[in-house]
């Protein structure tokens, strides 16, 4: 891999893929174009964060969504989106490298870009990049500490969950009311509890709070909303003890954390990119390209988590603007 590219992707999440195929369209060399991937294979949150089988939604937050470019995908559960980027990945032929982390991006004084990794394939240049990576590599932790004895039951998804557990789940926004109301339609005979400090669910969009919300009047999800959690303690027998900031306290066999994520904001300031604030980067909305001529944002980073819709046309709007500057 000691050649330059005409562009480097980081991140082969549907905004990534969606830049590669749309610059390849677009007239860019298709063997002059790689996406990198820290993770063994493409869309890494969907495939962390969704349970088996659980639907990934084309419309988002009670908005419809319009594909601007040449790639679209069709509504169905994880697998089946899943093997649409397959196809997606194996029609336009990408040379999509995995296991590949990229730690920084620098610009050189001849313009062209140097990408370092910590599994270095060779020097990788590149004469355009598109930084595609979402707010959920990092997900948000609790500010208390967890005790070293329950570390293995206090999660962020569902992959550990076993049947019948009494379980807890964190949090106020979408992922954390489809884990609450998923665990119940996995009938693994679990007990599950909805934890959220604010005494309404505000943060989800339309379908998943009335579910969450009649789950919740049917008796199949216990809520313990409007208090938050002080802190977490081991008990004897190795369950959590939860400590709630009104003086309560309740034991559970396993807590799951969907506090959301963080953008890599070092990550970001390392490649010289400025920021907008702690979550999204300096950009140009039409282009999406940043203050860094030659190098663009898509996703999460660009306006915060949005929809796979949204990565998709930002994947376009980067790809037509950097094949004009090629």
């Amino acid at each position: 891999m000691d050649k330059l590219f005409d562009l480097v992707v980081i991140g082969a999440g549907p905004g990534g893929i969606s830049a590669a195929v749309e610059a390849s369209i677009a007239g860019v060399d298709n063997n002059k174009i790689v996406v990198l991937e820290k993770s063994d294979a493409h869309n890494e949150t969907v495939r962390k964060f969704y349970k088996h089988g659980k639907r990934v939604d084309v419309d988002w937050n009670g908005i419809k969504a319009e594909f601007h470019g040449h790639l679209s995908f069709e509504q169905g559960s994880k697998e089946e989106y899943i093997k649409q980027f397959d196809d997606i990945i194996e029609k336009y032929n990408l040379r999509v490298v995995y296991n590949h982390h990229v730690y920084a991006v620098e610009k050189k004084d001849d313009g062209i870009f140097e990408i370092g990794a910590d599994k270095e394939l060779g020097v990788i240049r590149a004469k355009k990049v598109v930084i595609a990576i979402g707010v959920m590599g990092k997900p948000n932790k609790p500010s208390y500490k967890f005790p070293a004895k329950i570390r293995s039951v206090l999660n962020f998804n569902l992959d550990k969950v076993q049947p019948n557990e009494k379980v807890m789940i964190v949090g106020g926004g979408d992922t954390a009311g489809e884990y609450a109301y998923g665990l119940v339609d996995m009938n693994l005979g679990c007990e599950v509890t909805l934890n959220y400090r604010k005494p309404e669910i505000t943060r989800m969009n339309p379908t998943n709070k009335e579910i969450v919300e009649r789950y919740i009047a049917e008796g199949k999800i216990k809520s313990k909303l409007g208090v938050d959690v002080e802190d977490v303690e081991a008990t004897e027998d190795g369950k959590v003890k939860v400590n709630f900031k009104d003086g309560t306290s309740e034991i559970y066999d396993r807590v799951v954390y969907a506090l959301g994520g963080t953008t890599p904001t070092e990550f970001l300031q390392n490649c010289g990119i400025k920021m907008r604030d702690k979550w999204t980067a300096e950009h140009d909305p039409k282009t999406l390209e940043t203050n860094v001529e030659g190098m663009y944002v898509v996703g999460d980073v660009v306006e915060g988590a949005q929809s796979i819709a949204v990565a998709i046309n930002h994947g376009y709007a980067a790809a037509l603007d950097l094949a004009k500057k090629l």
